[in-house]
């Protein structure tokens, strides 16, 4: 009797523990009994229906991941190929105005900074001193100039005495040398006068050129001797930009070629210029050729002093095959882009021509109407696919 108890425990413990395991089976065998197809199931990072970095397609290939890109289509257009050099502005003249008399400055006429024409007064020195001894001479020269009338008066008259022999030799050779004494004392005196009137000029400062005031180095009240430096002229039209041009490049280069003369102060903007002198001997020391271009700034914010940008324009293609320069990779020598097709990035071996700062001529590898891929090139593959952003 125990013995058959024993037996019908292990009987129902056997069930029991069997009926548990089937009801914490596989879900998918759950599915699968039921007629339904088992979900995939999503890992996390990975949203369900998306491959992921590692997953391979039904060939066994990688399968390569849409990456955002922009386009551009390929088109013609002219090109110009540019020298670019820096170089400082420069005034076309720079001119030194000196006193020439030592005197007190009386009059300030022209400030830094003000357009002057040749001959136009700077300033004033005194000229009190100078004026009263212009005076004296100019009364002193009328003197002379009287003495000078009467000893011709009576030269004269010694001539016609001596002719009818009323007088002797010697009383004319008196008569003549009293003139000839009289004469070089109106000239020493008219000379005097000249000077005294050239020093009373000098008293006005003048500018000895058209430009800008740049430097004014006198006071009012102030004592400037001769010879000392009181004012710097400049003329501005044109400005000069002297660049030094490597010997190789320089042999493309003729005066009259257009440049283009830009600042990082003055941003966005470019002045039209032009190559006007071009030196004949190379520096044996650097290798390079002093090229002058001509700058044009009629609003005057290029000045003098200004570190610059000078690009000269070496040559110039019209109607040619164009693609951004961001487009463009290097690999091993060899220049590509990637031509968009299909939704897929392809890889296309180009032959460069002409190349500008921002653009550059194909000569070979694509056509006009072709799209290449301008942003995103750097991680690109060949026949991967990519999601166009613009």
């Amino acid at each position: 009797m125990r013995k058959q108890t024993a037996l019908l425990l292990t009987v129902i413990l056997a069930l029991t523990w069997a009926c548990g395991k089937s009801g914490n089976g596989d879900p998918a065998a759950k599915a699968a009994a039921n007629g339904q197809t088992p979900a995939t199931k999503s890992q996390p990072g990975n949203p369900a229906g998306k491959a992921s970095p590692g997953a391979k397609g039904p060939g066994g290939e990688p399968q390569l991941e849409a990456l955002p890109v922009n386009i551009e289509t390929v088109s013609r257009q002219s090109l110009n190929a540019y020298l670019v050099l820096n170089g400082i502005v420069e005034p076309e003249r720079k001119v030194e105005v000196f006193s020439r008399l030592s005197a007190y400055v009386k009059q300030i006429v022209k400030e830094e900074g003000a357009f002057v024409k040749e001959n136009d007064v700077l300033a004033i020195l005194d000229d009190t001193e100078i004026r009263i001894s212009h005076e004296q001479a100019r009364i002193a020269l009328e003197q002379a100039k009287l003495s000078l009338d009467e000893a011709e008066k009576n030269l004269a008259r010694s001539q016609e005495l001596f002719k009818k022999e009323l007088i002797s030799e010697q009383e004319y050779q008196t008569a003549e040398a009293s003139h000839q004494q009289r004469r070089l004392d109106y000239q020493n005196r008219e000379q005097v006068s000249k000077d005294l009137e050239l020093q009373l000029n000098w008293t006005k400062i003048r500018s000895l050129a058209e430009g800008y005031v740049t430097e004014r180095l006198i006071e009012v009240g102030g004592r400037v001797t001769s010879n000392q430096k009181v004012y710097t002229v400049e003329d501005f039209k044109p400005l000069l930009i002297r660049v030094f041009v490597p010997t190789s490049d320089a042999l493309r280069l003729k005066t009259g070629l257009p440049a283009e003369v830009s600042t990082e102060i003055i941003k966005g903007e470019a002045f039209k210029g032009t190559v006007t002198l071009i030196n004949p001997r190379i520096d044996v020391q650097t290798g390079t050729i002093k090229v002058t271009v001509e700058a044009y700034d009629d609003t005057l914010r290029l000045k003098p002093g200004m570190f610059v940008e000078v690009r000269i324009a070496t040559g110039k293609k019209d109607n040619v095959l164009v693609i951004p320069r961001k487009a463009i990779l290097y690999k091993q020598g060899k220049t590509y882009v990637f031509i968009l097709k299909d939704g897929l990035a392809g890889q296309r071996e180009i032959t460069l021509g002409l190349t500008e700062e921002d653009l550059a001529e194909v000569a070979s590898g694509i056509a006009e109407g072709d799209v290449i891929i301008s942003v995103g090139v750097e991680n690109l593959k060949d026949g991967q696919p990519v999601t166009v952003l613009k």
